[in-house]
């Protein structure tokens, strides 16, 4: 749309179906050069073991997370333990009407896995969760926290991103950015880059963060709640995007929630990408199937749980010409959450051409419910 606005009408039809032929062919192979990328970054670590009985070994080790009962009442892993946490600041600057502050938090998350709190411990800034917020001198009518992608998490990124300003300044709410372990200022001094760790192929810390990704969470939504009492909906992009559809799916005092570009199953998406891939073919001759994947990372796939926020209060919001996570991955949970409000944008996972008309659909859906001045 933003391509034909420029063009003399006469040539509008023949010159926007070439460039949007154009704009696709970019899109399409931005995400196409992600993934390859993304592929050799898991190069030589395989899906886990090769040999069968270590891989059946391993498998059966992750009962710890996917066990019958735990995925049945899931909080006894992914609930924050009772203690009271506080905010601190570290920084503030003046906005219009409030204030914006960066604050942290100790996390609330103790390792499961023996093995794997041996390797936390080697692991530097994980410790401390930081959170960037723009907050009213009142508080809003409502507050949004926003979880961002794999591989990124720096703040200045994503306030273009999700157009933070539009959220706070004319949509009015209250905003909280969240950064994942492992990514932005958490990411530890012995990663080459931020998402190097996690998610990936290593199923244990994989499991082992997404619980620790959500005590905190959680802890944060506790203490927005006795801080400001406003209602909290959640959004978050790609890999934000399925923490926001997890969190919704266990956590029943979210206001809303908005999963962008967000697979149904990460596992899923993992395997899907490895179609012809010699390293998924070594593990599928160790015994591994696309539902043994799944399995293991049952815990924190929202398809293993009914959502909790209200049918009417979910946005699910895709990109039409995603390569890597495709309209396909998103209609499943789409489908799983009985399809509710639905919106698709022009532009791809990476070049996200026509991110605007979703934060427009996101002020609309936020209208509706009351939760936004008109």
């Amino acid at each position: 749309m933003a391509i034909t606005s420029l063009i003399p009408s006469a040539l509008a039809r023949p010159v926007t179906r070439l460039a949007e032929r154009i704009a696709n062919g970019m899109i399409t192979g931005a995400d196409l050069l992600m993934r390859s990328g993304l592929r050799r970054m898991m190069k030589g670590r395989g899906l886990g073991p090769v040999e069968p009985g270590a891989l059946d070994e391993l498998l059966q080790d992750l009962s710890r997370y996917n066990d019958p009962a735990i995925l049945a009442d899931p909080d006894r892993l992914l609930a924050p333990p009772p203690t009271r946490v506080t905010l601190t600041a570290r920084a503030h600057r003046r906005l219009r009407g409030g204030q914006a502050s960066h604050f942290t938090f100790p996390s609330p998350y103790r390792p499961l896995h023996p093995v794997y709190a041996d390797e936390f411990k080697r692991y530097d800034r994980l410790d401390t969760v930081h959170v960037h917020a723009w907050e009213h001198a009142t508080p809003a009518r409502a507050a949004i926290v926003l979880v961002h992608g794999w591989a990124v998490g720096a703040r200045r990124l994503h306030e273009l991103e999700f157009s933070i300003s539009q959220l706070y300044a004319r949509l009015g709410l209250d905003v909280y950015f969240y950064v994942h372990p492992f990514h932005g200022e958490r990411t530890p001094s012995s990663a080459r880059f931020g998402g190097q760790l996690h998610p990936s192929t290593d199923l244990v810390r994989t499991n082992e963060a997404f619980i620790q990704t959500c005590q905190e969470l959680r802890t944060l939504l506790t203490i927005l709640g006795e801080r400001r009492g406003n209602p909290t909906g959640m959004m978050g992009s790609s890999l934000g995007g399925y923490t926001s559809a997890l969190l919704a799916s266990i956590d029943p005092r979210l206001a809303f929630v908005v999963p962008v570009m967000a697979p149904a199953s990460l596992a899923a998406l993992m395997w899907d990408h490895g179609d012809h891939d010699p390293m998924r073919a070594a593990v599928e001759a160790a015994g591994m199937t696309r539902e043994r994947f799944h399995h293991a990372w049952a815990l924190h796939s929202p398809l293993t749980y009914q959502p909790k926020v209200a049918w009417e209060r979910r946005l699910i919001v895709g990109a039409g010409g995603d390569a890597l996570v495709t309209p396909r991955h998103v209609d499943i949970l789409w489908d799983h959450w009985q399809r509710p409000r639905r919106f698709t944008f022009f532009g791809g996972h990476i070049l996200q051409v026509g991110r605007r008309a979703y934060i427009r659909e996101l002020a609309q859906f936020l209208g509706e419910l009351g939760l936004v001045r008109g």
